[in-house]
């Protein structure tokens, strides 16, 4: 019973590592085995069952589905995951980026390079219509309030005395002109005024004398006193009421000679003496003032006396702009900022201005009328400066420039290009690289047309629009580009597709999308497009005819 229970077990482990041995040849075959798990043995000729397909978002690498949809938490399009080891999948989407578009059979051999319009968009070209430019230079500066100093007022007294009473008792206060400062004593005062008394009545007694020069004599004596109390600042309807009462006044009143504010005060009451070399107030009319600002030596030739410009207050809740003229350019220059300093005279109605404030100074200078291109379009080498010229169907010419005045962010071309033709704004040191790798530059400034291919006559460019979507949508859009000939007739027998590409950011991979369009008439292309996130995309049309590139358009779509 034993040997027949042992005997049993043993074929059957050979027959199991015999079959174990059949699947190893079979898999090294290239066969793949699946297992029976009713009858507990592998089929030969099946195969195994794939594994779940699993979708991940980009932004949130820790969530997963097995399913296609969108990320529950940034609502981004998921992407199916590549199992490990297995190279990645290129997105149906992507743009074809396996080998770069050729150049047509007859691409220009000078002067000239050729940029597929795939890789302009992988790149970012950016171009600007040349036009002309009203060409205005700003200059800001900061500027500091500084107090006019043609109307600033001192006040002395003539003569030596005594300070009894003061009315303009405090730094800061209004006065206007006319208005009493203080009183004096002065024993000098007092016995001129008694001189005055007794010369008045002698020439009362000596009038009807029979003498004329006796009537004379009094009256001289008379006019010398007025004259040295008038030279002592004693005011005309003082010296009336002294000769109308015949008594001595013991003080004197001096009087504001201008309207201002008190700057600074040296009079005090109960007694000060005072002397002539004595400043006993300063007062400032602030009406007017003055804002002193410093420009760089590089701006001066866009500095004039006489120019207008415009001050703003640091501060949010400030006062509207203010605007004054340049009265004075300073003749020299500050060798540590390497600066000069311009005077300019501002109103102060309302005192908003007020001496050692802190403002933002403007100055404006009209240059004229350019023909004028952004600054980032021309490529300075430090000896000569250039721009990239599109020629069309994704030809660009490097051209040498003669620049001019540059201001807002503009420079002004004098020789070089023409009204009308379009310049790279951005990309510039990609192409001046591949300009200098293929020899262009050798040929500089001599343009030359992109031929077609095949001989055909070169068509002009295309009006290509986007109608359709304008702001689309994460997931389908329907899509819609109208595209016209120069003259404005549809054009109908092309192929017209759609490019969207955003550049990674981070550690989010790069985002594509493409669409290929089918006429629907009236020049007129239709079909759909799947967005996989919000953000901006670059968008470009490309149409053919014939495998020959008719037109592209270069724009943006922002997804939401």
């Amino acid at each position: 019973m034993n040997m027949n229970v042992r005997t049993n077990w043993n074929s059957r482990k050979m027959r199991w590592v015999a079959l174990g041995v059949a699947v190893l040849i079979v898999t090294s075959g290239a066969v793949v085995l699946t297992h029976d798990h009713a009858a507990g043995v592998a089929e030969p000729g099946t195969a195994l069952a794939a594994p779940a397909d699993v979708y991940t978002c980009p932004m949130h690498p820790q969530y997963t589905s097995d399913r296609p949809g969108n990320c529950p938490i940034c609502n981004m399009k998921l992407v199916k995951k590549e199992p490990a080891g297995t190279p990645a999948a290129v997105p149906a989407a992507a743009p074809q980026q396996a080998a770069p578009t050729p150049a047509p059979a007859s691409a220009p051999q000078g002067g000239t390079i050729f940029v597929p319009p795939q890789r302009q968009q992988l790149i970012g070209v950016q171009f600007f219509d040349v036009q002309p430019r009203a060409m205005e230079k700003e200059i800001r500066t900061v500027g500091k309030v500084a107090v006019d100093e043609t109307r600033t007022s001192q006040v002395h007294t003539k003569i030596v005395g005594y300070i009894e009473q003061v009315f303009a008792d405090y730094v800061g206060k209004v006065v206007k002109r006319g208005e009493p400062l203080f009183t004096i004593y002065s024993p000098e005062l007092v016995s001129t005024q008694q001189e005055y008394l007794i010369a008045v009545r002698g020439q009362k007694q000596l009038a009807d004398s029979p003498y004329p020069e006796v009537a004379h004599g009094a009256a001289r004596l008379v006019d010398a006193a007025r004259e040295r109390l008038r030279l002592w600042d004693v005011d005309e309807k003082d010296l009336a009421a002294l000769e109308q009462d015949g008594k001595v006044k013991r003080t004197l009143t001096i009087y504001s000679p201008a309207s201002g504010v008190i700057t600074q005060r040296e009079a005090f009451s109960n007694g000060r003496y005072v002397s002539p070399e004595m400043n006993l107030y300063t007062i400032v009319d602030l009406s007017q003032v003055w804002i002193l600002g410093e420009v760089y030596e590089s701006d001066f030739p866009y500095v004039r006396v006489g120019q207008t410009a415009e001050i703003e207050f640091p501060y949010a809740n400030a006062a509207k702009t203010l605007r004054g003229r340049i009265d004075y350019f300073f003749p020299f220059l500050n060798a540590q900022t390497r600066t000069g300093q311009v005077r300019v005279i501002f109103p102060n109605p309302g005192m908003a201005l007020r001496p050692e404030m802190f403002v933002n100074l403007k100055l404006k200078s009209s240059l004229g009328q350019y023909l004028a291109v952004p600054s980032d379009a021309v490529f300075d080498t430090g000896t000569e400066q250039h721009v990239f010229v599109d020629k069309g169907e994704g030809y660009f010419e490097p051209r040498r420039v003669e620049i001019g005045p540059e201001a807002d962010g503009y420079i002004a071309i004098l020789r070089g290009v023409k009204r009308g033709e379009r310049v790279v704004t951005a990309a510039n040191f990609l192409l001046d690289s591949e300009s200098r790798r293929t020899g262009a530059f050798a040929n500089m400034g001599a343009p030359s047309a992109p031929p077609a291919a095949s001989g055909q006559t070169p068509e002009p460019a295309l009006r290509i629009e986007i109608a359709e979507p304008r702001a689309p949508k994460v997931a389908g859009n329907n899509v819609r580009v109208v595209v016209h000939d120069p003259a404005g007739k549809p054009v109908e027998d092309a192929v017209v597709e759609l490019n969207l590409f955003m550049p990674a950011m981070g550690t989010m991979p790069p985002m594509s999308a493409r669409a290929e369009l089918r006429h629907a008439g009236r020049g007129e292309y239709t079909g759909r497009i799947e967005v996989p996130m919000i953000g901006t995309y670059q968008a470009t049309v490309n149409v053919r005819r014939g495998g020959v590139m008719l037109g592209s358009l270069q724009t943006s779509l922002t997804a939401r």
